[in-house]
């Protein structure tokens, strides 16, 4: 078997590499490097310096600290390439068909957020993506009302759980449609939803300044492009970003009457100024395969969000396709507000299953790997964060850890464990992973959060929720 002949390659430890192991993860069943290569059965991942020092199978190097995976899956810990952490206290709302609808009814509730509800929002998000086996989220935070600080809260709350944060400092000089009307109809303080223009960019230029780490970096982007500007509003972002080195990340889904006659919607992302290297577009719901190609050419990313273009009625896209066109394409939860769930695993699932159910007869079916790899590495190549996603020698050790022990996974044959992608999306019901592990932190510690009280997580994102939404 491959996994077999893998492990005569693999070196074995020096007395001198051995005294630099901190961590070993030991006993796994099965270890998945990455979504694309043959399973290591029976290994164990030896973590130094947060990075992957060793994988090997036998005897596994001595350690001052250890995880005992038997029994287990160990895979690299996902990458959420689209979130929107302040959501997380806006979960299963009820509100009228249709996006437009949807927004109004948060809008209403998100222009009366504090610093505290952001802070209690993150913390309830993080910890749902952290239970579904997320190491890295990329989140859009486009509110920032004027003289409140709504960056601080998320970057805390990041730093409480563990995860890494890559945080997208997001703007809203407009809103969608005719929602400004209506909710100022209704007496919303558009101050709190909307930036104007040259305060959007100075602000924005303040936080892409902070220092950044190998657990927070920052990238930029409007929530919706701006069209009726003549492309000024996006030229300046674009500078910014460029003085900066980071990416411009945006919804991107072209309303019908957008679009000139004849033209696609690379065409119009182009013409709005959107087009650059390392930008990323969440949804694409109305792309082409020609569109996704076009972008991948071009260095650009996207982000298909299943649970939400599910819920808006959204068409289901190729993704074996998309994958083969672009290879920064991602899967990913949405903002809590439309994904209502935030498990990775889940997501992955749900992707994976829409498109049997949708392109049940196509030649080129997306596989389980496909979908996981997704995930992680597609995740990972979206937000321009490459070394992730993957558990090979020198990479962050980002992983998760499924107990296969578990009620969850009862009643599996023995030999199916080595086909732990297509098990995970036939069999996973949304079981919270057992560990996590980000670089040199342990994140969730058999089933337990190590570094934060998740029943204060809990009640806080309650209280804030009822704050908001209650009647």
């Amino acid at each position: 078997m491959r996994s077999r002949r893998r492990e005569l390659s693999l070196h074995h430890a020096t007395v001198k590499e051995a005294e630099l192991v901190q961590l070993v993860v030991q006993n796994a069943a099965v270890i998945v490097t990455d979504w694309s290569s043959a399973p290591i059965l029976d290994g164990w991942i030896a973590i130094s310096d947060g990075k992957v020092s060793e994988i090997g199978t036998g005897a596994s190097p001595n350690a001052p600290e250890t995880i005992d995976a038997d029994g287990c899956l160990v895979y690299p810990g996902a990458v959420a390439a689209h979130h929107h952490l302040f959501q997380g206290t806006s979960r299963g709302v009820s509100s009228p068909g249709g996006l437009l609808g949807w927004l109004g009814t948060q809008y209403r509730a998100w222009a009366r957020l504090t610093p505290a509800d952001v802070e209690s929002a993150a913390l309830a998000s993080l910890s749902l993506l952290a239970l579904g086996g997320c190491t890295t989220v990329a989140s859009f935070e486009y509110i920032h009302p004027v003289g409140s600080d709504f960056v601080t809260p998320v970057v805390s709350a990041a730093e409480k759980i563990g995860l890494r944060l890559l945080y997208v400092r997001g703007c809203a000089p407009r809103l969608e449609g005719e929602l400004a009307d209506q909710l100022e109809s209704v007496g919303v303080d558009l101050t709190r939803l909307r930036e104007p223009e040259d305060v959007a960019l100075a602000r924005t230029r303040e936080v892409l300044s902070r220092p950044q780490s190998d657990r927070l970096r920052w990238a930029c982007g409007p929530t919706t492009p701006i069209i009726d500007d003549g492309g000024s509003f996006q030229r300046e972002l674009n500078k910014i970003a460029d003085e900066f080195e980071v990416g411009i990340h945006t919804h991107f889904h072209p309303l019908p009457g957008q679009l000139a006659d004849g033209e696609s919607a690379f065409d119009f992302a182009s013409r709005l100024g959107l087009i650059r290297h390392g930008n990323w577009f969440a949804h694409g719901s109305r792309l082409s395969t020609n569109d996704v190609a076009a972008l991948g050419d071009a260095g650009v990313g996207v982000v298909h969000c299943p649970s939400c273009s599910l819920q808006l009625g959204y068409d289901i896209p190729p993704l074996a396709d998309w994958a083969a066109a672009n290879d920064r394409l991602a899967v990913s939860v949405d903002g809590a507000a439309s994904n209502d769930r935030g498990s990775m695993l889940l997501e992955s699932q749900l992707a994976w299953q829409a498109q049997r159910a949708r392109f049940g007869g196509a030649p080129n079916l997306l596989s389980a790997n496909q979908a996981l790899g997704l995930t992680t590495a597609g995740g990972a190549r979206a937000i321009n964060w490459p070394e992730l996603g993957g558990l090979t020698v020198g990479r962050p050790a980002d992983l998760a850890i499924v107990d296969f022990g578990s009620i969850d996974y009862a009643g599996i044959p023995l030999g199916e464990r080595a086909k732990p992608a297509e098990l995970l999306m036939k069999v996973y019901a949304g079981a919270p992973v057992r560990d996590l592990i980000v670089g040199e932190r342990i994140v969730l510690r058999q089933g337990k959060f190590v570094s934060i009280d998740l029943s204060a997580v809990i009640t806080a994102a309650n209280g804030t929720a009822e704050a908001l939404h209650g009647r």
